[in-house]
């Protein structure tokens, strides 16, 4: 594999534009970190890997287009770019790093292609990404990591792919989202997953759930009803205000929590 490392890089630290050859289908660790005058880059039509912190901490203005073989992005590596507009990712691509968008404060659109083979959205991907408003998830996806949408406030819509078995800790904490449908194969709920969440009024969890993590939907001041019809296994403290009203099965455990916890309560009809 050919690498375009660091090295060679600092020969084009002057130029506004950088193109890469097309001999090259990898970009190195590190290797444009923090040149604040690179505006915009052109990557290679054979580029299959992204190093860790390549393009970290540069002023990308213009969307960077991912080539159809890219299969990797590794950590960090289009972090802190605050003028980056939107990304759109191959189907082709498999592994996401972790905090690879983090901080990217003006990024406004993500999206995954059809048919994209990323089953997980990693740890803080795209943490911090306040302006985010457009999010369209792989449909194989998997798991949503900790903190991958954490303080993404403009985000008001999300469609979770009905593959999603795992919801990371604090993954959606203080967005906008205004309603939420949850995957029926859907096993956990990390803490403070939906932290803040002020737009959701309403939210069903369904019976596959296991684990309802501590304070998930805790701080969602218009959230009037959460719909837990089942006894999931484990259920940690503060999921909802007290103003929220827990539909469940009378005498079940979700019962007996919310007694415990001075929740309010009404009864499902089980016919």
């Amino acid at each position: 594999m050919r690498t375009y490392t660091k090295l060679m890089a600092d020969q084009h630290r002057n130029e506004l534009v950088q193109m890469i050859p097309e001999r090259y289908n990898s970009i190195g660790d590190v290797c444009f970190k923090n040149n604040g005058k690179m505006k915009e880059i052109w990557l290679p039509l054979g580029c299959k890997v992204i190093g860790r912190e390549a393009f970290y901490g540069c002023h990308i203005r213009k969307e960077v287009i991912l080539p159809g073989r890219l299969t990797e992005i590794r950590a960090g590596a289009f972090a802190g770019n605050c003028n980056l507009p939107r990304t759109d990712f191959p189907a082709s691509l498999e592994k996401l790093g972790k905090q690879c968008y983090k901080d990217c404060n003006n990024l406004k659109s993500v999206r995954f292609a059809s048919g994209s083979r990323c089953t997980e959205i990693p740890e803080g991907a795209f943490e911090g990404c306040v302006k985010l408003s457009e999010l369209i998830l792989p449909d194989g996806a998997e798991t949503i990591g900790n903190r991958a949408f954490y303080k993404c406030k403009e985000l008001k819509k999300v469609r979770i792919p009905d593959s999603v078995i795992r919801i990371g800790e604090q993954a959606f904490y203080f967005c906008k989202l205004e309603e939420l449908q949850l995957p029926d194969v859907l096993q956990e709920l990390g803490d403070k997953a939906f932290f803040k969440c002020n737009g959701l009024k309403s939210v069903l969890i369904p019976k596959s759930v296991q684990k309802i993590g501590e304070g998930v939907f805790h701080g969602c001041n218009r959230l009037e009803y959460l719909e837990i019809h089942h006894d999931p296994e484990e259920i940690g403290p503060g999921i909802v205000n007290k103003s929220c009203t827990i539909r469940c099965r009378k005498e079940s455990r979700m019962d007996a929590y919310c007694e415990e916890n001075g929740l309010k309560t009404e009864y499902i009809d089980e016919r």
